[in-house]
């Protein structure tokens, strides 16, 4: 394969992972954490905090030496407003059912690009989608992969596994 050739194949791997991963995010949009959880750190008494939903804490000691910072000493409040752990368990769980979408998704349109790359005829488009769609598969995976269980982990290293050995029997040894 000549550097062209290379070149283009690489360009359509890379292009193509990031036009479905963006289309993901188009029709599926990943939730925003400012959609679950107030701005509420700048606040600096108890009933705003409270108001806007925040748990307000006056635990920490205050500090009259304060801070060394690069000019001046910066004083060490004594209290600060924080979001509730709520907020950030249904954000959380926004974010794991948006990371599922974008696996599924992700693993469909890979294992199709897998299979289109394997049937086309042209080498170094058939070579840049068969590559994108391994991509994607990784793409995917990396997404779902801190909600996944070990037993799942294991059972998607191992269709990997088997998908690259299968590819390098069908793309490479042609006998």
């Amino acid at each position: 394969m000549g550097k062209k050739k290379f070149l283009l194949t690489v360009a359509i791997a890379i292009i193509f992972v990031f036009f479905i991963g963006y289309g993901i995010e188009v029709f599926h949009d990943a939730p925003e954490s400012a959609k679950f959880c107030p701005e509420v750190y700048e606040l600096t008494n108890e009933s705003a905090c409270q108001e806007a939903g925040g748990i307000w804490d006056d635990l920490l000691e205050p500090r009259a030496e304060g801070v060394k910072g690069i000019k001046e000493s910066v004083p060490v409040k004594g209290y600060f407003c924080r979001n509730t752990k709520e907020c950030y368990q249904e954000f959380e769980t926004a974010q794991n059912q948006h990371d599922l979408v974008v696996f599924v998704v992700a693993i469909i349109i890979g294992i199709l690009a897998i299979i289109a790359g394997v049937m086309l005829n042209k080498d170094a488009i058939s070579t840049g989608i068969l590559a994108g769609g391994v991509l994607l598969l990784l793409y995917g995976t990396i997404r779902y992969w801190r909600h996944a269980d070990d037993v799942l982990k294991f059972i998607l290293l191992g269709i990997a596994l088997a998908v690259l050995i299968w590819l390098g029997y069908k793309q490479f040894d042609k006998r």
